[in-house]
């Protein structure tokens, strides 16, 4: 999964060859071979009257075939490099595919299987080693249908060519026994990149109905960055496309939903729903929508109006207590007196869903349409009716209760304590919850002149259904879409399709994430900027996506909309061969990819399964928005991409189609080069991994902060920041420094690489630091970073002093300046030793006439441009030229270079562990 089968990075003008074709890794690519050879094999052999034993054993043996096709390239070998019939044995033994031939009953040779390797790769062709042997001509025509797989995934995978070239060599493909693959094929292409869920279902859709009618998946089926492509046969494609919108639209059909906003707390019923089932359904599933429901406003429970006593007295008793927990901090208005607790047993959560169902129904909000709303009882009707059928079992409400002057607590508390009297009566039960009680008539009507709640939704779910339909055709068909409001002044958010202003968002639509609110401006949103109503327009197929989208979230949204996260639901020839086509698939994010340990309540990434489920990843993440974060985020996906080794492509915007196995449009401009660019093939995947991790370590870092990661980042500035960074962790304490060892390790590592991209201001101070290893001891392992920079700051002091204090600028002053700074410096302090004077030698007075004089030449105007620096400049100079000096000092005399840079043999500088003498 970390080795490319097409499309991989190899460095120089060699990877142009390569840069067209999409990139993939080697067990995909092997996967799909034998998979396809299987499917190709299976059915045609059966065709044309093969017997199903015989089938069974060769079809297993193509597939052992097909996944060691490439033996070559899994074991690292070029292609003109010798194949043995050890090799195969090794690689039989290594994935386990002897065992699998032994399970299947097929008896074969390493070397048979060579011979069969080279009869599928043509380039091999012709040669037998020992054990070898020339394959008869079944077995030749069974190679056919492994080469034929390995051609249409290659034509595949090659973006200029694609699925209109597979048809084409599937047709004139000569080697099938039987006509039962030459009826014909028939290429869908969709682009929407507006719609990715959508597509996701019609995916699903077409491959569940190709394989209801056909018998077997389609041919090719892959929806990556806004396409989807499909290979369908073509006799019944018409049927196929048919079956497949209906089966993607289904979802669609809207059950019913409860809204609580946290605002005033009106309670609504939206979307679907027939009955009392769908309302206990729709709060059952959500618990803590129920506990929503049941509110009290927080001055009916505290001060001296409170009621808790008497809520206490009376439903204590029925087993039903409230939860206080929390109320002495709680800031709002509305206070659950039942939320959701992991310690609730049967009883509680039963009462809680009952309660809120009465609560809800009483506080429904009513139909805005006149003629509907003169039918539908208000909430005080519904209340008095509630009242009246208590009274009738015997229940009468306290006086208290009924006098509770905020409506909406009342409602919650008449609802619980309804709930809770049902336990104890079942004849109320009946009248409350039965087919012909209480909630029914409210939420249905009376089939006469009254009707009931549900009835001002209507259908929305066929409305989507239908705009979902209508979308998918006219994309199918390479058409515009054509609506009904063609003339209207309103455009979509999203598609710019003409909209009625009618058809504007609120908070009630159930399309998390767009905004509702706040005047912008922007061509298409009519809103007045004297009109407090926005209207954020949104056409029924985007409806219809972002409702789907919201269906499928599972709680994993964060009311943001989502990234376009790409990445393939499946790969290769025949993928959803083994898989439930239309239900079974997984649905991760990059949180379930890099968790170490499985939790019952989290899903797992299924490694086993991979090829067994479709995984639909990152589909519902979000871009962060802080540098930090996204630099951790752009870390985790590229780990992602590693281990589900599927692509992975994240847009900020729409898709655009990409060959890479790894793109991000997102990142800042320095990150984006310091990786390598937007677009990773596999290859290049670790190192930026590294890079990442290094970036996180040193923004999370005292002192060292996000500014120093991110020139870090820029390969042009790489270098002055970690030396930078080592001058700032060498200030650290031992025990703070070794919880840092890693990322201390990574940037003395790099700036002791050979491979550094340095500008001329690093390489001037680097030579400076070498000139002055004749002049300086080496450093100790303790010594303070002033006496590392000694050199440069005494160097520097002295032309400074020399411009402001004597106002001499010319060049012999300043080496006379520097020289005689440096000799007084050493004489006089103790801390500081110059080279050879543990050995009572003079001071190298030559030596830093020399050091002098390679500052005032190249240093001063060429790091400085012979001006004082500022003291950013001063501090990264000073960084550079302490690792400079430090690596410098150490480096054996024998193997010393006066011209040469830091990085050049600097990784050989440990061969000695003493300083240079």
């Amino acid at each position: 999964m970390t080795v490319s089968g097409k499309g991989g990075y190899i460095p120089g003008p060699g990877f142009a060859k390569r840069e067209g074709f999409r990139n993939i890794s080697l067990l995909d690519h092997l996967v799909s071979v034998a998979r396809g050879s299987a499917v190709f094999a299976e059915l045609d052999m059966r065709a044309a009257g093969i017997d199903d034993t015989k089938i069974r054993l060769r079809v297993a043996l193509l597939i052992a075939v097909g996944f060691l096709h490439d033996a070559d390239k899994i074991l690292g070998l070029a292609r003109t490099d010798e194949l043995t019939p050890e090799h195969v044995e090794n690689l039989l033994e290594r994935f386990q595919v002897g065992r699998f031939l032994e399970q299947a009953g097929v008896n074969v040779s390493a070397a048979e299987l060579l011979s069969m390797i080279h009869a599928v790769e043509l380039s091999r062709s012709g040669t037998l080693k020992p054990g070898m042997r020339l394959l008869s001509a079944a077995e030749n025509a069974d190679c056919g249908y492994v080469r034929l797989a390995d051609r249409l995934e290659g034509l595949f995978l090659n973006s200029a060519l694609g699925p209109a070239a597979m048809v084409a060599e599937l047709q004139k493909f000569g080697g099938f026994r039987s006509p039962f693959f030459t009826t014909g094929w028939r290429v869908l292409h969709l682009r929407s990149g507006h719609t990715p869920f959508l597509l996701n279902a019609l995916q699903r859709g077409l491959s569940a109905q190709t394989v209801a009618l056909c018998g077997m998946p389609p041919l090719l089926e892959v929806h990556h960055d806004g396409e989807l492509f499909a290979i369908v046969p073509e006799p019944e494609a018409n049927r196929i496309i048919e079956g497949g919108i209906q089966r993607a639209t289904r979802p669609l059909n809207l059950s019913l939903r409860v809204i609580v906003p946290q605002g005033n707390g009106m309670r609504d019923i939206q979307d679907g729903g027939a009955g009392v089932d769908d309302l206990r359904e729709a709060l059952q599933d959500d618990p803590t929508c129920a506990a929503k429901s049941l509110f009290v406003h927080i001055d009916l429970l505290i001060g001296d109006a409170s009621l808790r006593d008497e809520i206490d007295r009376l439903f204590g008793p029925l087993g039903f207590a409230p939860n206080y927990a929390g109320i002495d901090k709680f800031a709002g208005k509305l206070f659950q007196i039942w939320p959701v607790r992991s310690a609730d047993d049967e009883l509680i959560r039963t009462l809680r869903t009952e309660a809120a169902m009465i609560a809800v129904a009483l506080g429904c909000t009513e139909p805005t349409l006149k003629a509907l709303a003169a039918q539908v009882p208000a909430a005080e009707v519904r209340e008095a009716e509630l009242l009246a059928t208590l009274a009738q079992c015997g229940h009468v409400a306290p006086a208290w209760l009924t006098a509770v002057a905020h409506r909406l607590s009342r409602q919650s508390l008449l609802g619980a304590w309804a709930a809770a009297l049902t336990e104890q009566n079942e004849d109320l039960r009946e009248r409350l919850f039965g087919d012909d009680g209480l909630l029914q008539l409210w939420l249905c009507g009376d089939k006469g002149n009254r009707a009931g709640l549900l009835d001002k939704n209507g259908d929305p779910g066929a409305a989507l259904v239908d705009a979902a339909m209508q979308w998918f055709k006219a994309v199918l068909g390479r058409r515009f879409m054509v609506s009904a409001t063609e003339d209207s002044a309103g455009r979509c958010h999203f598609t710019n399709l003409p909209v009625g202003i009618e058809v504007r968002i609120d908070s009630k639509s159930g399309l998390d994430g767009i905004k509702t609110s706040a005047f912008s401006g922007r061509e298409g949103r009519p809103e007045s900027f004297e009109s407090s109503k926005a209207q954020t327009l949104v056409s029924p197929p985007v409806a219809a996506e972002h409702r789907l989208r919201t269906l499928m979230s599972e709680g994993r949204g964060n009311g943001d909309v989502p990234a376009y996260v790409s990445a393939p639901t499946m790969m290769g020839l025949f993928a959803s061969l083994s898989m439930r086509a239309d239900a079974d698939f997984i649905q991760l994010n990059h949180y379930d990819l890099m968790r170490q340990e499985i939790k019952p309540d989290r899903p797992v990434f299924p490694e086993s399964e991979i090829y067994g489920q479709r995984l639909m990843f990152g589909r519902h993440t979000s871009i962060p928005a802080k540098t930090v974060e996204i630099i951790a985020f752009a870390r985790m996906m590229l780990q992602s991409a590693l281990r589900m080794g599927r692509p992975v492509h994240v847009f900020r915007g729409l898709p655009t189609p990409e060959n890479a196995f790894v793109h991000f449009d997102f990142l800042p401009g320095a990150i984006e080069r310091g990786i390598g660019g937007r677009s990773l093939r596999l290859e290049q995947i670790p190192p930026a991994i590294e890079l990442l991790r290094a970036l996180e370590a040193m923004s999370e870092t005292p002192n060292l902060g996000l500014e120093l990661a991110l020139r870090y980042a820029d390969p042009t500035t790489r270098f002055a920041a970690a030396c930078e960074a080592l001058a700032v962790l060498n200030r650290l304490s031992d025990d703070k420094l070794n919880k840092l060892g890693s990322l201390r390790t990574t940037l003395q590592t790099f700036t002791r690489s050979p491979d550094i991209n340095m500008t001329p201001s690093d390489n001037v101070l680097i030579e400076f630091a070498r000139a002055m290893t004749r002049v300086q001891d080496a450093p100790s392992r303790d010594a303070s970073n002033a006496v590392r920079t000694l050199g440069l700051k005494v160097a520097l002091d002295a032309v400074e002093a020399c411009a402001t204090a004597l106002h001499q600028t010319g060049k012999e002053t300043q080496i006379a300046a520097i020289a005689g700074t440096l000799e007084n410096e050493f004489e006089r302090s103790s801390r500081l030793a110059w080279r050879g004077s543990q050995k009572q030698l003079p001071f190298p007075r030559v030596a830093a006439t020399a050091a002098a004089t390679l500052f005032v030449e190249k240093v001063w105007p060429i790091a400085f441009k012979s001006r004082p620096p500022a003291s950013k400049a001063r501090r990264i100079a000073m960084a550079v030229y302490q690792v400079a000096f430090e690596v410098e000092s150490y480096r054996p005399r024998d193997k010393a270079n006066s011209e040469a840079t830091v990085a050049d043999g600097a990784a050989k500088t440990q061969t000695s562990a003493e300083p240079n003498t």
